[in-house]
């Protein structure tokens, strides 16, 4: 089955060629009259660009934020960009509660027809670093670092080290729960936890514009474009 010919420029509108084995018929036959002679009839087609949600993840806060954070990312569509709003502190009572929390977000990242992005900002520690793990693309400043300390302290990050494993390797994850100590933004994105280093704001911007731009495909018929170049 033969597929039909797209010729894409980008920033340019999509050009779609139809051949006449692409179509039981002529799809084209009412859309001739009137046009000068060369013109080709076109169809055009318009998708919108996806949607952008920005959910901002509060640095201490008590179960009903987490929850409203969670129902955020159930009905969120399109570009979904995270915003740590500061370090996770050690805080052993609401870490024993946000670790169910935690394993419902990223059962719902994985779902969810969504793409997430990340900023990584300054100290992301504890389950903070879910929100790297499960993410689509994740950005990280020069500065920003990624741990786990609290495993210093009795402190076992078991549902963030699952969702890891989509990002890093086992041994990479092992260094990390086992020692404690922090890695800088170039070794998290050598290990495949971060995906860029550098201005995340310019390139926040560039993933926008590429993916929250209208889509326009401009459909022709291949016979016509024949006849208009004789």
């Amino acid at each position: 089955v033969s597929l039909p010919m797209a010729l894409i420029v980008p920033g340019q509108a999509t050009q779609l060629i139809l051949d006449e084995d692409d179509v039981a018929e002529d799809p084209f036959k009412d859309k001739r009259f009137g046009l000068a002679p060369g013109e080709v009839p076109t169809m055009t087609y318009r998708e919108p660009g996806m949607q952008i949600t920005t959910i901002e993840v509060p640095l201490m806060s008590d179960r009903k934020i987490w929850e409203s954070l969670l129902h955020q990312l159930q009905i969120s569509t399109g570009i979904v960009v995270i915003r740590s709003l500061g370090q996770m502190l050690w805080d052993k009572e609401m870490y024993l509660v946000l670790h169910d929390m935690i394993s419902e977000l990223c059962e719902v990242a994985d779902s969810r027809p969504s793409f997430i992005v990340n900023i990584a900002k300054g100290d992301v520690r504890s389950l903070a670093m879910a929100f790297t793990a499960f993410s689509d693309v994740c950005l990280a400043e020069p500065d920003a670092t990624f741990g786990f300390p609290e495993v210093r302290v009795g402190g076992l990050p078991a549902s963030v080290t699952v969702a890891m494993r989509k990002r890093c390797s086992d041994d990479d994850i092992r260094k990390l729960i086992t020692d404690g100590e922090p890695i800088n933004a170039r070794e998290a994105q050598r290990i495949g936890l971060v995906d860029f280093v550098g201005d995340v704001e310019t390139e926040l911007s560039r993933l926008i514009l590429r993916n929250c731009k209208e889509k326009v495909t401009n459909v022709m018929y291949r016979p016509d474009l024949e006849r208009a170049g004789k």
